[in-house]
Formats: C-alpha cells, structure tokens, sequence
C-alpha cells in the first residue's frame, strides 16, 4: 500500500496521525481533501517553515506546550496534512551551519518524498545596499555559505534580502548581487530577489516583511502579516505584525510602503544586471489593486526563479492572480504558501490556490 492510498483509507488518517505519532499542534477542518486533487496540482506547491513559527521547536524561540513540531518532521507534516512536498525554509531555523546538520536533515526530508526548494537569507544590514563595502562583503560571504548549504539540502534556490535599493546605491548592489548569483550558477543554485524594498529596517522575520529586522543570530522574528482569504475571494491582510486586521476593502495601514510600482523597475534593473532571478511577493508588491499587481508580475516574469510566495490582499483577488499568471504569462513554477496563523493561515490560501489550479482544464 503506497503512502496515497493510506491515508485515503480513513477521513481521519492524517488527524489521529498527527495527534499520536508525531504530535505536531493544531488539526485543521481540511476543506479540501488533498487525495482528490491531482498530483500535478499538488506539485507546483510549496509550504514555508515561516508559517508554524509559533509551533516550531526553533533556535532563539521561547519555549512554549504549543512548540510540538521538530523542524525535522516539517516535511512529513506537510506531506501528510496537505499532499505537499515542497518545503521553503527561513535560515534562523536552521539550528546548525554544520554540513552533516543539512545532510541529516535532506534525509528526513527524503524519507517523506520531500525535498527543500529555498533559503531565504535575513541578514539585516549586511544586503546588497548596505552603506559600507564591509557589510556588502560580509553579504556576499554569508550568501555563498548558504549557497554551499543549499547544495547539500538539495535546495534549488536561495533568496536573498536586498535592504532598501535606491538609484544611488545601485551602483555598489548590482555588482554585489552578481557576485553572490555568479557563485550561485557555480553551483546549480538559483539566487532570487524578492518585491519588496525596505529589507534591512524591518519585514519578514529577521529583514523580511512585518516585523522589526534582527540581526543574523539575534531575537526570534515577529510573526509576518495574516493572510485569511476564503477560497477565489480576497481577504485582509494586515501590515505590522500583531496589528489588527482591518474590515475587507479598508484602507491599508498607514506607513512607508515595502514596495510599490515606482520600485519595480529600480528592482527589475538590479535583478537583470546582476544575472539574477525575481520571486514576486504578492503582498510585498505593494500593489494598490489587482491591475498593480498584475503589471508588477509581468515585469517580473521573464526573470522569474520558478516560484512566487502566494499571500492575500484585500486590494486584490488571489485566484485571479493565479489565473493571470497561467493564462496571460504562461507561469509555470512553485506557489509558495506564505501566512501566519499555522495551519489556519496556511489552510485558507492553500484552499484557493488548489482549487484553482486544479480547476485548469
């Protein structure tokens, strides 16, 4: 009997599996049923560890009874609760620089048919706009470790933090960004820039999007923004971490945007001189509504890496997001689920990306 078939034996497999074996937080209402969605469905998505920072037994995290899940069973979890084998890591996860803690971990990956498809690299100040040529050095020296550690996970990509791009530090960034994409093609290894532009200040984890930046071994990251869509209608996705989310079709919260349409060709210049590769942020764009964001992928697409981080916006539609990419741009890579709220945040967008592709004839 092959892993499919087991767990379509009993609609309480992966629940009782969950809750007995292995432990792991929070069992979902799956709204859909993963073993009837087509394996090539299934293929083009992939899950954050971001998303159970709360659930994750992680480096410079407070302990806590919700931290069940060891970040060496998040691939068989995925497996089991969404059908997915893809597994995008956050560097500050990864409890060792050692390369038989990044074998050992390929391997359990393995054993759940799963592999890692990214590493995304919060640094903080030390990004390709770094003031200080010190900084921009010490950039490209901890992107190409993790480039090595890419290779031995088995890792296809790894992402980098741009810091705040400007007109007048692209001179020092594009040649800082080739020489950490150079030795990325060197060895296999796709180095993606994300939308977004206010990386080194505060954003995802540690530099990322929605929260206060940290240093490379520093406090764990705050929680990025939720993403509550119901499937093929948007939803709010608030911008500080921890701040209320505001009623559908509000205002956005008011501070300095991460991105937005007057970035995207500063970005699309640093990218394309630097033979990089783009990872559009659906919600790190900044687009003010669906047309924005829809200008933003097509800029973006020709230099694509084969994944975008999937998340919602009241501003905008998520399944005709998705719909345009296929249909207009003939998108053909990785969905990478990106949300907060665990199993909750990653449920509601997994929902509509499935149904939608699977919907393709």
């Amino acid at each position: 009997m092959n892993r499919r078939e087991f767990f379509s034996t009993t609609a309480a497999g992966v629940g009782a599996l969950a809750a007995t074996r292995f432990g792991w937080a929070q069992t979902v209402d799956p709204k859909v049923d993963w073993k009837k969605v087509r394996q090539s469905t299934l293929d083009r998505i992939a899950i954050m560890t971001l998303n159970f920072q709360s659930i994750l037994k992680v480096p410079d995290t407070q302990d806590s009874p919700n931290r069940t899940l060891e970040l060496s069973d998040i691939g068989e979890m995925l497996a089991d609760t969404y059908g997915v084998h893809k597994v995008e890591f956050q560097h500050y996860h990864l409890a060792s620089v050692e390369p038989s803690y990044f074998k050992d971990m390929r391997t359990k990956l393995e054993k759940s048919k799963s592999r890692a498809t990214q590493i995304n690299l919060e640094f903080s100040g030390l990004n390709i706009s770094a003031p200080q040529q010190r900084d921009r050095l010490l950039a490209i020296d901890l992107t190409k470790m993790f480039i090595d550690h890419a290779v031995t996970l088995g890792a296809q990509r790894v992402m980098i933090n741009q810091g705040q791009p400007t007109q007048e530090n692209k001179v020092h960034s594009i040649p800082t960004l080739k020489a950490m994409s150079d030795y990325g093609k060197s060895k296999n290894i796709i180095v993606s820039v994300e939308t977004r532009g206010t990386g080194g200040g505060g954003g995802r984890g540690r530099g990322g999007q929605g929260g206060q930046a940290q240093g490379a071994a520093g406090a764990a990251p705050a929680a990025p923004p939720q993403g509550t869509p119901t499937p093929g209608a948007a939803a709010a996705n608030p911008g500080p971490a921890n701040a209320p989310a505001p009623a559908a079709g509000a205002a956005a919260p008011a501070g300095p945007p991460s991105s937005g349409p007057d970035t995207w060709p500063l970005l699309a210049e640093i990218i394309k001189g630097a033979g990089a590769y783009s990872n559009v942020d659906f919600g790190g764009a900044n687009a003010a509504n669906q047309e924005e964001l829809h200008a933003s992928l097509k800029m973006m697409h020709p230099m694509t890496a084969g994944s975008v981080h999937t998340r919602v916006n009241a501003r905008w539609d998520l399944a005709t997001v998705i719909k345009y990419l296929e249909g207009e741009l003939g998108y053909k890579g990785l969905y990478t689920i990106e949300a907060s709220n665990s199993h909750e945040g990653t449920r509601q967008i997994y929902d509509v990306v499935v149904a939608t592709l699977d919907a393709k004839t």
